[in-house]
């Protein structure tokens, strides 16, 4: 049923293409941007599609105008980059994982410990690294406009963990990635894929020990309520990129596209610096509740977790690019003098 739907809603939205509407929007010059993802509204990514269109639509005098589509309403990841590609919806903001089947740079992202700052991330993604993998995602219709921040992905479970050693024989539920599996099975845990949807269930039942996600998946799917420590592993920077449909770009005039990207690059570091204020407020709320408890790991623990993990980067980096892997590192040792 929900297929139809979204089927319904992409033909709908298509609907001013086949009948001939072609430029930046209708005839008067008006341009109205459908933004949508999968997360809950209020997130950061949220408000930062919704910021947006509020500096949009002030600096137009209302010519061009965003409405924001949180929640999967018009349908999961595949199938908002599918309408994206279609033109049939103009921006999305998609989680990395589902980019991999449109180039194998985005991979990078997944790798484990692969930056050791949130600094040194927004340099690399800011910078070369960032921009070379929008230009392989270009040949799939998209057009890549900023690296939103949706915060450090870290490990929860019901005994402390410091070290690879603790984390030997436990079932841990991962996303339905290679690299993630392989991430969790070599440092020695068991990884076992499983949908968002059930782990609060699985973690209540015991069928899994131990999960991992940024702190706002945390709270907002109350997985604290049955995971009583948080270990700041910091194991992924999770980002989510801001991309737009080329189909629907390229009608865009040269004004709109600069105006639209100027905009963007004005809310990315305000979407940053909301995304850091809403873990430290979650982390401060999961150490005063009196249940949980934020473990975190000195720079040598978490170095010890990383040296675990480096058969992913011998199994993957190849593919991925040991180019882009070694642009990364560069950044990382000038972050670390």
């Amino acid at each position: 049923m929900k297929r139809v739907f979204v089927i319904f809603l992409a033909f709908f939205f298509a609907f001013p293409l086949l009948t001939g509407c072609t430029g930046s929007g209708a005839a008067d010059g008006s341009v109205n941007i459908k933004i949508a993802h999968v997360s809950q509204e209020g997130v950061p990514i949220d408000r930062a599609a919704r910021r947006l269109g509020e500096l949009l639509y002030a600096q137009t005098d209302g010519r061009i105008t965003v409405d924001v589509f949180p929640a999967s309403i018009l349908g999961g990841n595949r199938e908002l980059l599918e309408q994206l590609q279609f033109g049939t919806l103009e921006m999305v903001i998609p989680s990395v994982a589902f980019l991999g089947g449109f180039t194998d740079a985005t991979g990078l992202l997944d790798l484990p410990y692969l930056f050791v700052s949130d600094s040194a991330a927004e340099e690399v993604l800011d910078g070369e690294v960032g921009q070379a993998i929008f230009s392989r995602l270009a040949d799939a219709g998209f057009v890549g406009l900023a690296w939103f921040s949706t915060g450090w992905r870290h490990l929860t479970a019901n005994e402390i963990v410091r070290t690879p050693a603790d984390m030997r024989g436990k079932r841990i539920r991962v996303m339905e990635n290679q690299m993630h599996i392989d991430h969790f099975n070599a440092i020695g845990a068991s990884a076992i894929p499983m949908a968002f949807s059930e782990v609060f269930t699985a973690l209540q039942n015991r069928t899994i020990d131990s999960q991992e996600n940024p702190y706002a998946n945390i709270q907002g799917n109350r997985l604290n309520e049955v995971q009583r420590y948080i270990i700041e592993t910091g194991h992924v920077y999770d980002t989510a990129p801001l991309l737009a449909s080329r189909i629907w770009w390229d009608r865009l005039s040269a004004e709109d596209q600069i105006l639209i990207r100027d905009n963007v690059a004005y809310i990315l570091g305000w979407q940053r610096m909301i995304s850091l204020e809403d873990q430290d407020e979650i982390r401060q709320a999961f150490n005063d509740n009196g249940f949980n408890t934020v473990v975190q790991l000195t720079p040598e623990e978490r170095a010890a977790f990383r040296v675990a993990a480096q058969p992913v980067f011998d199994t993957h980096g190849p593919r991925i690019g040991l180019d882009l892997i070694e642009m990364v590192e560069e950044v990382n040792r000038r972050h670390i003098q």
